[in-house]
């Protein structure tokens, strides 16, 4: 297939040469004219051209008496890309009058030609990072072989260290806009994956460029401020606190990604997609209480329903979540229950009583009386 397509040339002469005197006309690799400003033209074979390509002549220019088939004097020179010939463009007329001109229309149609391609290689490369994230995200049974396959043609290096976030948006906002905010964010490399997957979120699989070691330590940081750059980005053309960030766990293989992701989705749903940024990590108690399911904390608890009283277990459910929230300050805690000091304390201490623990020094039985709390909530 050649890279020289009729639109594309076309385009060129349209834009180009329709208000100058001059023909121009484009030949492709096998020496047929494709575009000219002479219409009639097109799809004529054009001797010169042939000629020049397949090293025959060593000239492009045509004078008045000279006769080729379908040639005209004038000024016929390379089309060039990545230094290959890959089409012959010419300017009609006597050379000594179009030569410079000829040069000038040379170097403009192999810059247009170069843009286009390389717009359509990186259209192509969007595409394959589409189908590579739906495949690994969503396809029920997962080839290796054909994600291998795929990673290199995305010249992504499969174990690098990547964490998955996704982005939420408002519908009024265009995903393409996002996704080229993302690219020319300050920190993006070639290493991050971005796509939209077929249930409409943005997914980003963020390369963390560290050692393994600074990479656990400081991966939130790097996300953190790469967000905050994105959305100073984004924001100056878009209205602001429309977006909900949700960041999984770092991993350093492929076959782990679907994890970050599964992760980034469930911090999303518990917060309920909010606006800003929430890392999984903030949340791995809640996603642990989800994964248990109910039964297993019946069969934990459920003893205890027969020792409080409904007003006290909903006491319970209520008060210690909010005093872990507050890690366990009394006075703060009371603030936010909107309830004395000494009343909150009473109440507690009834129930350190009742069940021999101390959750104020304690950290083990801190942890029991918040799962229990937990199940006084979901009962």
């Amino acid at each position: 297939m050649s890279l020289l397509e009729p639109a594309l040339a076309q385009k060129f002469i349209d834009k180009i040469a329709k208000n100058l005197e001059y023909n121009v006309n484009i030949m492709n690799d096998k020496g047929i004219i494709i575009a000219s400003k002479d219409s009639s033209r097109i799809g004529n074979f054009h001797e010169v051209a042939y000629n020049l390509l397949n090293g025959i002549f060593v000239s492009g220019i045509v004078k008045e008496g000279q006769k080729y088939l379908g040639t005209k004097p004038g000024v016929n020179m390379f089309i060039d890309y990545k230094n290959n010939h890959v089409g012959v463009i010419c300017v009609s007329g006597n050379p000594k009058n179009v030569n410079g001109f000829a040069e000038f229309v040379k170097a403009s149609m192999e810059s247009m030609l170069e843009y286009e391609i390389d717009k359509e290689v990186e259209r192509g490369q969007k595409n394959k990072a589409e189908q590579f994230l739906n495949y690994l995200l969503f396809e029920e049974n997962i080839d290796m072989s054909v994600v291998d396959i795929m990673a290199k043609e995305l010249e992504i290096t499969e174990n690098a260290l990547r964490i998955c976030v996704i982005i939420k948006s408002n519908s009024e906002y265009d995903s393409k806009k996002i996704m080229q905010a993302l690219v020319d964010t300050e920190g993006y490399t070639y290493q991050d994956i971005i796509a939209k997957t077929r249930n409409d979120d943005i997914v980003m699989f963020k390369s963390v460029n560290l050692e393994y070691t600074e990479a656990i330590k400081d991966n939130r940081n790097v996300i953190t401020e790469y967000i905050n750059n994105f959305t100073k980005i984004f924001y100056e053309t878009n209205d602001q606190n429309k977006m909900s960030i949700s960041v999984g766990t770092l991993q350093d293989n492929i076959n782990k990604y679907r994890e970050s992701y599964l992760e980034a989705l469930e911090v999303g749903l518990q917060v309920k997609w909010e606006k800003g940024i929430h890392f999984f990590n903030d949340h791995i108690l809640d996603y642990i209480r989800r994964i248990a399911t109910i039964k297993v904390y019946e069969n934990i608890y459920s003893m205890y329903n027969n020792v409080f009283t409904e007003q006290e277990k909903k006491f319970i459910a209520k008060s210690v979540e909010v005093l872990n929230r507050n890690n366990y300050n009394i006075v703060n805690s009371s603030k936010e229950l909107f309830m004395h000091r000494n009343t909150l304390l009473f109440r507690l201490n009834k129930i350190k009583d009742t069940l021999n623990i101390d959750p104020i020094s304690n950290s083990a039985h801190r942890e029991f009386l918040n799962e229990l709390a937990y199940y006084f909530r979901q009962k």
